[in-house]
């Protein structure tokens, strides 16, 4: 049986999980775009039709309750290490942002739905990925000890590779190279798996059975 005080560790898995993983079927469509004079008409069709698209997206996995449970976690954490209380104004400001990414096009259209949509759509990636990040090395810094130090910069190791090629994967899905972009998406969730895998294997630390926990100063 699961010990509870793992619970908000397996809640900001599936939280990464969610926030990783995106299957979208169309819900509703956006005005129709209003064409303007533009010396990049590339970059226009580029960001327009393949980036902003011309429907609102239903994720399976949704991101909304990504977001949800990684704040459940970070709360759930706080008293522990206050490093999570911290995250947690950052995670609405990720979502903000997020939600304004997807609702932008009813409310913008010609040049003004080009800009915003190229701009929300690394500062939506960016934070995200920074938010995950600090969630993770703070369940490192809870684990660390004189014992497992190496193995946990180990992991540590492992949680950046997975980061890095998340946003590579983002960087080649924005120029629609979307087969390489898969590659690198299929890399990150391998060692975002092999991460929490170890993460796992200290579990008992996360328990509080071996170090109890930690308040971070």
């Amino acid at each position: 049986m699961i010990d509870k005080k793992l619970l908000p560790y397996i809640l900001m898995f599936a939280a990464i999980l969610l926030l990783a993983v995106d299957i979208r079927i169309p819900v509703k469509a956006y005005p129709v775009f209003e064409p303007f004079v533009t010396e990049a008409p590339q970059t226009v069709d580029l960001v327009v039709n393949h980036v902003i698209g011309h429907n609102l997206m239903f994720d399976l996995l949704p991101d909304v309750l990504g977001y949800l449970l990684l704040a459940v976690s970070c709360v759930m954490l706080g008293p522990g290490n206050r490093h999570f209380f911290r995250q947690l104004p950052w995670i609405a400001v990720s979502l903000g942002f997020y939600l304004c990414q997807l609702l932008m096009p009813f409310s913008l259209n010609g040049g003004m739905r080009f800009r915003a949509g190229y701009l929300l759509y690394f500062i939506s990636g960016v934070l995200q990925v920074l938010i995950l990040m600090r969630a993770m090395l703070h369940v490192c810094d809870s684990l660390d000890t004189t014992e497992n130090h190496t193995f946990n910069n180990l992991s540590i190791i492992f949680m950046i590779i997975s980061c890095f090629a998340g946003v590579v994967a983002v960087l080649l899905w924005f120029y629609d190279l979307v087969w390489i972009a898969l590659v690198y998406f299929v890399i990150q969730l391998i060692f975002l798996g092999i991460f929490w895998y170890r993460i796992w294997l200290n579990r008992s630390l996360l328990a509080g059975e071996m170090a109890g926990e930690k308040a971070a100063g």
